[in-house]
């Protein structure tokens, strides 16, 4: 594992979470209240909270923490509805004063290692900066549409969604908490992340005044069949008006649907609010039904942006998780500087939707890095794509299109909840 010289790895124990904190808002150029330091408590996995302290005084004070991060221990919705277990790697920061010494190295090498130990064959991000995280081995794996729908937007429409009912209700961790997770639970969009385990669980519902910029508190619709919860999305909503014309906002944040009707019935009320002029939503897949049934598609003004970004940290784990879409025989020359049980040349003989992946001395059909494989892994991005833009070398003629068509999704990869 790589070691930052001066700096200790160590385990951050509750009655230090004010530290961790601290770098935290350095690191990520901000002021919270103290008013806000509970939901901050509250969405931390405090038992895989990690840091960087210092040990040299020629670094800095002895004993500070000077970087921190922590992971989610949870699952990954894979191709085919199956599961992966997965570290969601979150709350990285580098105090400003002491970067450019590796800690940045020493964290994701401790992030790694500790992961590969729990049995977690694969970690997932959200990037701030994105060219941070393709040094270790991420792979954007899956993309996201931001997009600003006008009030009253026409749909094409969708039989039975004007028989589903909806709840609005104040969103309470205790009253919605099991009602998110089972409906969570059920969806089967690959990148979908579970609920983790342990504290930290309910991050989705932390609320921190600070961020709200004038908001309500988080509200929960909630579409329902017949009594049975089929829809969810957390929103709020902002008033405002000029010369008597009113043109609040609406923000979406995290939602699924497990029905085209229930997607329809829901995205009708979060886009017809009172007062409500613009509904802004960051979470929608570059396939999400919204995008077919809208009558104006182009009048929900979007833009396509990086959502989960994907490690392998266990390349045959991870790879025979997935169900695949071809069968087909290709040998790969791996890469990867930062796990280096990865590199070597691996067989993947995909047969029936099911992966056997082995080490070989054969000669390689294909080479790439190990954030190219993280990059298809999800099947948003096909192999053939990285391979014609020169990332991913082909020594057998034709075998990157077999490849990409084993792995590619029928539908494109999204996470719905930014952990």
């Amino acid at each position: 594992m790589k070691k930052a010289a001066g700096y200790q790895s160590i385990s951050v124990p509750e009655e230090r979470l004010d530290e961790f904190f601290q770098v935290v808002q350095w690191a990520f150029v901000g002021e919270w209240l103290l008013e806000d330091r509970q939901d901050y408590v509250d969405a931390l996995p405090v038992e895989r909270a990690r840091g960087l302290q210092v040990t040299d005084e020629r670094r800095g004070e002895f004993g500070e923490i000077a970087a921190v991060h922590a992971s989610f221990g949870t699952e990954m919705i894979v191709p085919d509805a199956r599961r992966v277990s997965t570290a969601g790697l979150s709350w990285l920061g580098v105090h400003p004063a002491h970067r450019r010494r590796g800690l940045m190295t020493a964290m994701m090498h401790d992030h790694f290692s500790r992961s590969i130990a729990r049995g977690e064959a694969v970690s997932a991000l959200y990037a701030m900066e994105a060219a941070i995280y393709s040094r270790f081995g991420y792979g954007m794996g899956a993309q996201t549409v931001k997009a600003e729908i006008p009030r009253g937007s026409k749909m094409w429409p969708v039989e039975g969604a004007d028989d589903l009912t909806v709840r609005l209700e104040r969103a309470d961790f205790d009253q919605h908490d099991q009602l998110v997770s089972d409906l969570q639970a059920r969806l089967t969009r690959p990148g979908t992340i579970l609920n983790p385990v342990g504290s930290g669980r309910n991050a989705r519902f932390t609320d921190p005044v600070g961020n709200r910029k004038g908001m309500e508190k988080w509200r929960l619709a909630i579409v329902e069949d017949r009594g049975e919860p089929v829809a969810y999305a957390f929103f709020r909503r902002r008033a405002d008006s000029s010369i008597g014309i009113h043109d609040g906002v609406c923000q979406v944040r995290e939602f699924g649907a497990l029905t085209p009707a229930a997607s329809q019935r829901l995205w009708q009320t979060l886009t017809d609010f009172d007062l409500v002029e613009t509904t802004y939503t960051e979470n929608l897949a570059t396939d999400d039904p919204l995008l077919h049934q809208l009558k104006d598609a182009r009048g929900a003004r979007s833009k396509v942006i990086d959502n989960l970004w994907i490690r392998l940290l266990d390349v045959p784990a991870a790879l025979q998780a997935r169900e695949y879409f071809h069968d087909c025989d290709v040998t790969v020359a791996l890469t990867d500087k930062h796990v280096p049980d990865n590199a070597g040349t691996w067989r993947l003989r995909i047969d029936g939707g099911e992966a056997e992946v082995t080490r070989t001395d054969a000669p390689a059909d294909l080479s790439m890095d190990v954030r190219h494989l993280s990059t298809v892994y999800l099947g948003g991005t096909s192999v053939e794509s990285l391979s014609a833009a020169g990332l991913v070398r082909e020594h057998t003629a034709g075998q990157a299109r077999e490849l990409a068509v084993a792995m590619m999704s029928p539908v494109a990869p999204l996470a719905n909840w930014d952990f």
